[in-house]
């Protein structure tokens, strides 16, 4: 349990560190820009790229979320 709330701890501060601009941004956008080449899609300008990787945090934090509660009720 304690590691679930590590998880999300982390994954919140992460959030929050590069939504306010404390990261570094040339540092994700490597990830960033190879991710959307891979998938086929336009990556997103420098404007939108900080508010792009702070919303990829949200969903990875909410899709673990929703997978171990559903863990918890079938299993």
């Amino acid at each position: 349990m304690y590691w679930v709330i590590g998880f999300n701890v982390v994954l919140i501060v992460l959030a929050f560190v590069v939504g306010r601009g404390l990261f570094p941004i040339k540092v994700i956008s490597g990830l960033v820009e190879g991710f959307h080449a891979t998938i086929g899609i336009t990556p997103p300008t420098e404007k939108q790229l900080r508010w792009v990787v702070v919303v990829w945090i949200a969903s990875v934090l909410v899709i673990v979320d929703m997978m171990l509660i559903l863990f918890a009720y079938v299993f």
